[in-house]
C-alpha cells in the first residue's frame, strides 16, 4: 500500500489555527501583481473601448435611451436630443470639412483675443488661428488641403524634446493619454520612455484594470479613472505647446 504524503509543518499549523480551508483562502486573497506593460495596456485598451460609447463609432447614433438620443458629428461634436430639447455638445475645439469642402465647426476662443484677431485681415482659417492662443494640436480635423497636423507632429521631434515632453506629464495622465491615442500612442511612449516611466505607467494600467483608483490603492493614481481621458488629453495638448515654445526659443538663440 502506497505511503500517504504527510502534510507540511506549515500546513498543519495553518489547519490547527485557522481550519483546513485556510491555505486556499490565502491563495484566493493573494495580492495581484502588475503583468507585462503590453498586457496591462491591452486589457486597459479593451476596457476603454468597451466603456466609452462615444469612441465606438466615427459618426451617427451613439446611443438611444428612453428619454434621449445622442448623435455624433465628429470626434468632438455631438447632438443630444429629447422630446423637448435639442442641444449641441462640443467636447473641445472641433473643425471638419463639410460636403462642399469648406471647413466648419466650433472653436472656443477668449473674447478679448477674438477682438484682437479681427483687427487684421485674413482670408484663410490659418490666419485666424495664428492670432489666437488655441494650440494647433487642439483644433481637431481640418480639410485635407490645409490639414494641421495632430499630436503626431511630435514624432518628428528630436529625441531630447520627446523626452522633455514625457517628463512634463504625470504617470496617471500618461496612461489615459496612451489609451486615447491608441496603438500609435503606445508605440511612441515605449520608444521614448525610460524603464522607470514604463513601470509607473504600467502600474497605472494595472490599477485601472483592477478598478482600484483611490489614493490608498494606488498612490500614483490620484483617483483617475477611464472617464478622465479628456482632461488628460487637454494637458497633453498644453504640454506639446509648451515644448514647442521652448524649441522655438532654442532655435532663436
Amino acid at each position: 500500500m502506497a505511503k500517504k504524503n504527510k502534510p507540511s509543518l506549515w500546513s498543519r499549523i495553518l489547519s490547527s489555527v485557522f481550519g483546513s480551508d485556510s491555505k486556499s483562502e490565502i491563495v484566493k486573497t493573494r495580492k495581484k501583481e502588475p503583468q507585462h506593460f503590453n498586457l496591462e495596456w491591452k486589457i486597459a485598451h479593451d476596457k476603454y473601448k468597451d466603456l466609452l460609447l462615444t469612441k465606438q463609432i466615427e459618426t451617427g447614433l451613439v446611443v438611444e435611451r428612453k428619454g434621449y438620443k445622442l448623435h455624433k458629428t465628429n470626434d468632438r461634436l455631438f447632438r443630444l436630443e429629447g422630446e423637448n430639447f435639442s442641444v449641441v455638445i462640443a467636447t473641445g475645439n472641433s473643425l471638419y470639412p463639410n460636403k462642399d469642402g469648406k471647413t466648419t465647426g466650433i472653436l472656443f476662443v477668449d473674447e478679448g483675443e477674438l477682438n484682437q484677431a479681427i483687427q487684421a485681415d485674413f482670408s484663410q482659417l490659418e490666419g485666424f488661428l495664428d492670432r489666437v492662443s488655441i494650440p494647433k494640436t487642439d483644433t481637431g480635423v481640418l480639410s485635407n488641403s490645409s490639414k494641421v497636423k495632430d499630436w503626431k507632429m511630435i514624432l518628428t521631434w528630436d529625441l531630447f524634446w520627446k523626452e522633455q515632453l514625457l517628463l512634463q506629464i504625470s504617470p496617471n495622465n500618461m496612461a489615459l493619454i496612451i489609451l486615447a491615442l491608441g496603438e500609435d500612442g503606445r508605440k511612441f511612449f515605449e520608444s521614448v520612455a525610460t524603464d522607470r516611466q514604463k513601470k509607473l505607467v504600467r502600474d497605472e494600467f494595472f490599477f485601472l484594470n483592477q478598478g482600484k483608483i483611490s489614493s490608498t490603492d494606488n498612490p500614483h493614481g490620484k483617483n483617475k479613472n477611464l472617464f478622465g481621458f479628456g482632461a488628460a488629453m487637454r494637458e497633453f495638448s498644453d504640454k506639446i505647446t509648451l515644448i514647442q515654445n521652448k524649441m522655438e526659443k532654442e532655435n532663436e538663440s
